[in-house]
C-alpha cells in the first residue's frame, strides 16, 4: 500500500471539514462549525500558519481518502526556532493499525526539516495508551514534567495598545 499526502485547496475544504467532523465525533470534542470552517479557510490560504494534508492510500491503483493531518507552526527558543505542532492526525477507523502512521510520519518529518522546522510536538489523550505507545515508538518523548494548558482568548472588538 502506498500512502501519499495531498494538500487541500479552497475547492476541497468541504472534504476536509467532513474529516475534521469525524475526528471531533470520535474524540467526543465540542465543535463550533463556523469557527472550524473559518480556521480551515485561514490555514489553507495562509501557509505560514501551517499545513494540512489529506492522507490517501493507493491499493492496486485505487486511491482512497483515509484521513488527514494538520500541522500548525510556532516558534520556540527552547528548540531553536520554528516548531510544528500536530494539531490533528486522523485516520478513519478501518484504516488504523495498518502501518499508515509509521509510513507517514517520516515523510512529514522530512518535509518539515526542509522547511526549517526544528521540532515536532503533539498532544495525545493521556488515556489513549495505544496512541501514546505508537508515538513513543516514532521517537516522541513524553515531557512528564510539563502539563499542556490552554485558555481560549475571547475576541474583543476593543483594540488594545501594547508597548513594544
Amino acid at each position: 500500500m502506498n500512502i501519499s499526502l495531498v494538500a487541500p485547496n479552497t475547492s476541497s475544504i468541504d472534504k476536509l471539514l467532513n474529516l475534521v467532523e469525524e475526528l471531533f465525533d470520535y474524540e467526543a470534542l465540542p465543535q463550533k462549525v463556523e469557527q472550524t470552517q473559518q480556521a480551515i479557510q485561514q490555514l489553507i490560504t495562509t501557509p505560514e500558519l501551517g499545513q494540512a494534508w489529506f492522507i490517501e492510500a493507493d491499493e492496486a491503483g485505487e486511491k482512497m481518502l483515509v484521513g488527514h493531518i494538520i500541522i500548525s507552526y510556532s516558534f520556540s527558543l527552547e528548540h531553536g526556532g520554528r516548531v510544528g505542532l500536530i494539531d490533528q492526525f486522523y485516520l478513519k477507523p478501518e484504516w488504523r493499525q495498518q502501518g499508515i502512521g509509521t509510513q507517514l510520519l517520516p515523510q512529514i518529518e522530512q518535509h518539515l526539516s526542509q522547511t526549517g522546522v526544528k521540532a515536532l510536538s503533539l498532544e495525545v489523550n493521556i488515556g489513549n495508551a495505544g496512541a501514546r505507545t505508537f508515538y513513543e515508538k516514532q521517537g516522541f518523548i513524553p515531557r512528564r514534567q510539563f502539563c499542556m494548558m490552554t485558555k481560549s482568548i475571547k475576541q474583543e472588538e476593543v483594540s488594545l495598545h501594547i508597548a513594544s
